[in-house]
């Protein structure tokens, strides 16, 4: 597996050091003992340093139902026969598929720290969804020797894309679709439905974003999830950084009163520290989905017909039972809708 190792090359932070292979997973609904897949880790000194709260966005523009994605092709070309001229021949042309990944997002994308430094893989969800496309291009053999990941943060998804000097191909980053992002880039059909909620200290008294007035509450910089803390009417504090690992270390320091994101990747937080659990109601739905420049639609095609495949064939499923089967929530992926 090769990687490019650009921008903020993070993998999983050390944190508070927490039982290995079974953990007990703890959600609002209840309580289960199951088996995750995600690594143990150890707690470090200190986390990032915070940034300034940004202030809110201007209204987002009215696009419709931002998730309604393009028509996949009548009939997807098979791996190693790329249509001359397309997006995919010239991808297949350098020998591998670039992919922007975060890696501090368990179960969605990590590496885990504690595997032997030549065995080390991107791994998770996302990493997952990415090699699909690989596949689709190149088909299944040694399928790492032709994707590149390359570790970036929650706000650099979108520059990754439109860097016009080295763009990644796609971004598999739980990146949300919305109507503000579709100006600058174009999106899959959503591959996962997630929502937002909020994760705090098992010994806590908050019960979800309503008790958190005047909190400070972490979200990783250029999310969704740090939108929803300036606009909640409770009015908590906005305490951005970095990525969601750093939000996880502020809460063991206690530095934050709380983190929002979406509920699988806090349910990751949670396999990896027992001492935390998820409260409170959605606060927004987050339709994750593969952003593609804008110049390629024949590409968001491509990924849509990728995607329509997995789902028919079982292998979603798979990858969902690989990653998330430790939470316990029945899977289903998303149903695709077409706008031509």
């Amino acid at each position: 597996m090769r990687s490019d190792r650009r921008g903020r090359g993070r993998v999983l932070p050390a944190r508070r050091v927490v039982l290995a292979g079974v953990l007990a997973v703890t959600v609002a609904t209840g309580c289960a003992t199951v088996t995750s897949p995600l690594p143990p880790a150890a707690r470090p000194a200190a986390a990032s340093p915070a940034r300034a709260a940004p202030a809110p966005s201007t209204p987002a523009p009215d696009c419709g139902d931002p998730t309604v994605g393009l028509r996949p092709p009548a009939a997807m070309p098979v791996p190693g026969a790329m249509p001359a001229g397309s997006t995919m021949a010239a991808i297949a042309a350098k020998g591998y598929l670039t992919v922007g990944l975060n890696t501090d997002v368990p179960p969605f994308g990590f590496i885990d720290p504690n595997e032997p430094t030549e065995a080390k893989q991107f791994k998770g969800f996302d990493a997952d969804i990415a090699r699909e496309v690989a596949k689709a291009v190149f088909g299944s053999d040694n399928v790492d020797a032709h994707i590149r990941f390359r570790t970036i943060t929650a706000a650099e998804r979108i520059p990754a894309i439109r860097d016009r000097h080295n763009p990644v191909d796609i971004v598999t980053a739980t990146m949300t679709i919305n109507c503000q992002r579709r100006t600058q880039v174009d999106f899959s059909v959503p591959y996962y439905d997630a929502t937002a909620r909020v994760l705090v200290l098992k010994n806590s008294p908050y019960g979800g974003m309503d008790d958190l007035g005047g909190k400070q509450v972490c979200a990783a910089a250029g999310t969704t999830s740090l939108q929803h803390i300036i606009e909640a009417p409770s009015h908590p504090v906005p305490h951005p950084l970095p990525t969601d690992s750093d939000c996880l270390v502020a809460l063991q320091n206690g530095e934050v009163d709380a983190i929002s994101t979406d509920d699988t990747i806090l349910l990751g937080m949670v396999a990896q520290d027992p001492q935390t659990k998820v409260v409170g109601p959605s606060l927004a739905d987050e339709p994750d989905g593969v952003a593609v420049s804008l110049e390629h639609p024949d590409l968001t095609r491509f990924v849509d017909g990728v995607l329509a495949r997995i789902e028919q064939d079982g292998t979603w499923a798979a990858i969902y039972h690989r990653w998330l089967g430790f939470s316990g929530i029945p899977g289903t992926p998303p149903t695709a809708r077409y706008r031509d």
